[in-house]
């Protein structure tokens, strides 16, 4: 408990061949005469994210969590068909992160939001997901799906369970080192330097982005993933690409967001 679930088993992208792996038949609802299925299930207390025309990044909301699955069908279903029941209580779905048009990847389950169009041709490959209260400690959490004047239930798998009423881990910045200046072209290099001040093991996870205004696309995000125990620290370095970063000599901003966040402004120079 404290560690956040693995990832799914069965991978978006399919198996090696190209031919993806059809859902298990313990997964599927028939839910107003359509076929639904809800796989893969997990609970992370915060989740990355990868989008079209953007970057992607973190998502890691002080005190909140998030539940992700896979779904799916050939029905044509809506955000708001889906919620998470607890305890007496219900959330509605969202699809968490905003630094691009359109996300396609979260948590690692890829496809897009259930409702919006899919991301690689695949019209049934969707996820869901919905964001909680960190912890949450409640009696038969599970997927629910109102479609075609019936409904359909998805327990969530012990692990997730226990994921959700476990406390969620906290980080402190200690340091991000990055020069006063580059050389448009050569290397950045990074380094971030984070610890765990909770008693809870945890994945510290933060982006680090970086301007690429010479090119159609939001800032660059620079992913650092590391499991870290309860008070121990973590170093990460990184090297980045400064060719598209601007048009002409300026300051810009690298910033880093997720567990930590920080500003450095650096002189872009020739």
């Amino acid at each position: 408990p404290g560690n956040d679930t693995d990832s799914p088993t069965d991978s978006p992208q399919g198996s090696p061949s190209g031919t993806e792996t059809p859902p298990p038949e313990s997964a599927e609802r028939s839910v107003g005469g359509s076929t639904v299925a809800v796989t893969d299930v997990v609970a992370e207390k915060a989740v990355t994210y990868e989008s079209l025309m953007g970057s992607g990044g973190v998502v890691a909301p002080e005190g909140r969590q998030f539940v992700v699955a896979s779904v799916r069908t050939d029905a044509d279903l809506e955000m708001a068909a889906f919620s998470l029941a607890a305890g007496g209580e219900s959330w509605g779905a969202v699809d968490p992160g905003d630094h691009g048009a359109h996300n396609y990847s979260l948590a690692g389950h890829e496809g897009g939001i259930v409702g919006e169009p899919a991301a690689g041709g695949n019209e049934s490959k969707r996820y869901v997901a919905f964001e909680l209260d960190s912890p949450l400690d409640s009696e038969d959490p599970r997927i629910v799906l109102e479609h075609g004047g019936e409904s359909g239930e998805w327990a969530l798998p012990d692990e997730a369970v226990e994921t959700l009423a476990a406390p969620s881990p906290s980080f402190e910045l200690d340091s991000l080192t990055v020069p006063d200046s580059v050389q448009q072209g050569e290397p950045l290099d990074v380094e971030l330097t984070a610890t765990n001040t909770s008693d809870t093991d945890g994945r510290f996870l933060a982006a680090v982005y970086w301007p690429t205004h010479l090119i159609a696309d939001d800032d660059e995000s620079n992913l650092i993933e590391e499991s870290v125990a309860a008070g121990e620290s973590t170093t990460a370095s990184l090297s980045l690409d400064t060719e598209y970063t601007a048009s002409e000599e300026s300051p810009v901003t690298l910033r880093v967001e997720g567990y930590v966040s920080a500003e450095q402004e650096i002189t872009v120079e020739g």
